[in-house]
C-alpha cells in the first residue's frame, strides 16, 4: 500500500482537506511515505492546528478560517475528509481531483474487503461480522467509520488479512472503488444538510456495489424500496444477493422451513438456524446478524462457528443499550438513534414504553411517520428537547393526539423530567430520532450523560 502511494502521489501538489482524526492519519502516513511531498492542510478550525507537533515540526502549509478553501485550483490531489460537505463549494474543485482515504484505501485493498453502510446498523453488523471472523482466525482487522482510520490499519495488513469497513455515506461520496462484498442495509433520510437532495445521499451510499466487478458480491435488503430504486436505475456488476424474510425464487439469503438459506451461483448453503440465539433486541438487529452470517458464509467460515458467534455477541453502547434498573425503572439508551425509523424500531423492541426523550439538532427531517405512529402507539408519555424536540412537541400537540407531551430546552432538564413521571415497573427509553450536535460533539456524548443522569 505504501509503494501504491508513493507512485500514485509523488510529484503531486496535494491537499489534506479536513485536520480532524482521519486528516491527521492522512498526513501521517504521507510524510512516512512521500516526506518530501508538496502538501497543504486545510481546515476552516483553526484550533485544529493549534497543539499538533506533527504540523509544527514539518510544517506543512496551512490554511484556515472562512479561507480555508482558497486557491484550490492549484492542487493535483484533493484528499477529503468524511467531515468535510463540499456541498455549497464543489463548484470550486476540479471533481477528478478530489480522493479520500477510503478510496485510496479501497482501491488497493478491495479484493479483502467486506464494506458495509447502511443508515442504520453499520455499526452492529461491522461489529458481529468482526467477531464472527475473530472466532475463526487472528487475521482480520475493522476500520472506518466506526472510529479507527483506514491508513492506521495497514501495518496489520497482510495479503491474507479479511478487512471489515464500516463506511458512511460521506466516506462513500467521492469514491470510484468497490469492495469484494458489499453489504447495503437500508436508506432512510439523513445527513440531509450534507447534500444537495436526499437522492444525492442516497448514490453516495450506492457507490458501495456501484463499482463491483461481475466475481464480487452484492448483499442488500430486498424489503427496501429506496434501495430496489437504486438498483434498477443503476445496475451494479456484482452478484446480487437480496435478503427476504420470506420464500424467495434465485439467489440471496431466504428463510427456509427452520433454516436460514444462502444461495449463490455456486452454492447452497444453511447460515443460521431460523431461532438462532441473539443477544440484541429487536427484529431488525435479528437481521443484521443474519446478514453478517451471510457474509461470513461467503468467507468460508464454517456454520458452526459463525452460529457460536452470533450468540456469543454483545451488544453495543449507545444502540438499545439496557442502562439499569434505578428506582424500578428500567432505563435503555438507544442514543445512536437519529432518524425516525430507528426510534420506531426501538420501541417496537421493548414496547411497552412508559417514557420516550426524542429531538435535539433540527436537520429538517420529515417526522410526519413518527407521529402517526406514537398517536397509535402504547408510548404513555414523550419529553422532547432541543430545536427537533421543540418541532416533534408542535408536532404532536397538533395532531389531536391524548400523548402527554412535555418539552424543555435543555437535554439535563428533559432527562430529570423524565426521570420523575417514569412510573415504577416501567421502561424510560432514549431513542431521540435527531442528532446530537446542538448540545454534544456527538452521540456518544449525548448517550454516556444520559447514562450518568439516571444513576444519579
Amino acid at each position: 500500500m505504501k509503494e501504491y502511494l508513493k507512485s500514485l502521489l509523488s510529484g503531486k501538489k496535494i491537499l489534506v482537506l479536513g485536520y480532524g482524526r482521519e486528516g491527521r492519519s492522512t498526513l501521517k502516513l504521507l510524510f512516512e511515505v512521500i516526506p518530501d511531498a508538496d502538501i497543504t492542510v486545510a481546515d476552516k478550525n483553526i484550533t485544529a492546528f493549534n497543539d499538533d507537533l506533527v504540523i509544527k515540526s514539518l510544517c506543512p502549509s496551512i490554511q484556515s478560517g472562512n479561507d480555508y478553501l482558497f486557491n484550490l485550483e492549484k492542487f493535483d490531489v484533493v484528499i477529503k475528509s468524511p467531515g468535510i460537505s463540499l456541498n455549497q463549494d464543489i463548484h470550486k474543485f476540479n471533481r477528478e481531483a478530489i480522493t479520500s482515504q477510503t478510496e485510496l484505501f479501497l482501491s488497493f485493498y478491495k479484493k479483502q474487503i467486506i464494506g458495509i453502510t447502511g443508515t442504520k446498523g453499520k455499526s452492529t453488523t461491522s461489529s458481529l461480522l468482526y467477531h464472527i471472523l475473530r472466532s475463526y482466525s487472528s487475521e482480520v482487522v475493522m476500520g472506518g467509520n466506526i472510529g479507527i482510520p483506514l491508513f492506521d490499519l495497514i501495518g496489520e495488513i497482510s495479503p491474507s488479512t479479511k478487512i471489515v469497513c464500516e463506511l458512511s455515506s460521506h466516506q462513500l461520496q467521492y469514491t470510484r472503488s468497490s469492495p469484494k462484498i458489499s453489504i447495503l442495509l437500508n436508506i432512510f433520510q439523513e445527513h440531509l444538510d450534507h447534500y444537495d437532495s436526499f437522492l444525492a445521499y442516497q448514490l453516495a451510499k450506492y457507490n458501495i456495489a456501484r463499482y463491483q466487478q461481475p466475481e464480487d458480491f452484492f448483499i442488500y435488503n430486498s424489503a427496501d424500496k429506496h434501495v430496489n430504486e437504486l438498483i434498477h436505475n443503476n445496475p451494479a456488476n456484482g452478484e446480487r444477493l437480496p435478503f427476504s424474510h420470506t420464500n424467495m425464487e434465485g439467489n440471496g439469503i431466504i428463510v427456509n422451513g427452520n433454516d436460514i438459506i444462502l444461495t449463490t451461483s455456486k452454492f447452497s448453503k444453511r447460515i443460521l438456524p431460523l431461532d438462532f440465539k441473539l443477544q440484541l433486541t429487536g427484529e431488525h438487529n435479528r437481521s443484521n446478524a443474519i446478514i453478517a452470517a451471510a457474509a461470513a458464509t461467503l468467507l468460508d467460515i464454517p456454520t458452526s462457528v459463525i452460529e457460536e458467534a452470533v450468540s456469543s455477541f454483545a451488544p453495543l453502547e449507545h444502540r438499545l443499550e439496557f442502562v439499569g434498573n434505578y428506582g424500578l425503572v428500567n432505563y435503555y439508551n438507544d442514543s445512536i438513534s437519529t432518524i425516525p425509523e430507528s426510534a420506531i424500531a426501538a420501541i417496537e423492541s421493548l414496547k411497552p414504553i412508559d417514557t420516550l426523550i426524542l429531538g435535539g439538532f433540527n436537520r429538517g427531517i420529515d417526522y410526519s411517520t413518527l407521529i402517526d405512529y406514537l398517536k397509535n402507539g402504547n408510548v404513555k408519555q414523550v419529553i422532547t428537547t432541543g430545536p427537533a424536540g421543540l418541532h416533534i412537541y408542535e408536532l404532536i400537540r397538533n395532531s389531536n393526539s391524548l400523548l402527554q407531551v412535555f418539552h424543555y430546552d435543555k437535554f439535563d432538564d428533559a432527562v430529570k423530567k423524565a426521570v420523575e413521571v417514569t412510573i415504577p415497573g416501567g421502561i424510560c427509553l432514549l431513542s431521540p430520532a435527531a442528532s446530537s450536535y446542538n448540545e454534544f460533539k456527538n452521540f456518544e456524548e449525548r448517550g454516556k450523560r444520559f447514562k450518568e443522569l439516571v444513576a444519579q
